[in-house]
């Protein structure tokens, strides 16, 4: 990998670090995510410097080729992001659902107490 396309690459993980920043303190994501995605950053940022690594690790596992490694990965890592999300929407389908319950018990209870006046 030349010296061009690393500093390239570098500066795209810098600009993508500080939307990620900017996007966690204007709160339209979680800490929790938010962490997630600069952990990303930081693997993605030791590969661009040290793309031997990859390469080592490609042959070590006996892959044919580097970029089928980073595929495979990248495959795994997007099912993680995946299941990440559905775990999360299961869990925020169930508060509605018992935001929904609470609010009508309270409608309920606000009116049966109306007619008793």
């Amino acid at each position: 990998m030349n010296l061009t396309l690393k500093l390239f690459l570098i500066i795209l993980l810098l600009f993508q670090f500080i939307l990620i920043v900017r996007v966690v303190k204007l709160k339209k994501l979680s800490m929790k995510y938010g962490s997630f995605w600069i952990f990303l950053l930081i693997l993605m940022l030791i590969v661009v410097i040290f793309p031997e690594l990859i390469i080592s690790l490609s042959k070590l596992f006996g892959f044919e080729a580097p970029s089928n490694m980073v595929f495979l990965l990248g495959f795994f890592f997007l099912f993680y992001v995946i299941f990440i999300l559905t775990i999360s929407i299961s869990i925020q389908n169930n508060k509605i659902k018992l935001l929904i319950e609470e609010v009508s018990f309270l409608k309920e209870k606000e009116n049966s107490n109306g007619k008793k006046r």
